[in-house]
């Protein structure tokens, strides 16, 4: 009898130590992503310019951003 008790104890010790852990965040879906990640390029392009410097001229801009208006 007592060995079963303890057989019991050891088995179970381990399910009864284990907590509950919080429910993971909900999955965003494909298009989700996509809409996030281009937000937060755009946030990261506003707050820093420099961020990306390989791919401007020499006067800051990119070769397809507008100079002005065109004539």
């Amino acid at each position: 009898m007592n060995r079963l008790l303890i057989v019991a104890l050891l088995a179970t010790s381990p399910v009864a130590a284990q907590t509950v852990q919080p429910s993971p965040k909900p999955l965003l879906t494909d298009r989700e992503q996509i809409q996030a990640d281009r937000a937060k390029a755009v946030a990261v392009e506003k707050s820093d310019p420099a961020a990306r410097p390989w791919d401007r001229d020499a006067d800051g801009k990119r070769p397809w951003e507008k100079t002005g208006p065109s004539k």
